[in-house]
């Protein structure tokens, strides 16, 4: 059986990308499922619900393909 020795010695750390805030999506006007979203996130933000808000901002840029 072969043993492998340990690493002695300290690797260089690992550099990530500075990750730069995209703004938020605009509903479109007239589009009623757009209209939902932005009022569920604004009512989101106004009760510091974080989560509600990215997930709205996810379904506004998803939902935007298809206009």
């Amino acid at each position: 059986m072969t043993r492998t020795e340990p690493t002695r010695w300290q690797e260089a750390p690992v550099e990530l990308p500075i990750r730069e805030e995209r703004p938020a999506p605009r509903p479109v006007p007239g589009c009623p499922e757009c209209a939902r979203l932005g009022q569920l996130r604004k009512a989101a933000g106004l009760e510091r619900d974080s989560t509600t808000v990215a997930d709205c901002n996810i379904l506004l840029r998803m939902h935007g393909t298809g206009h």
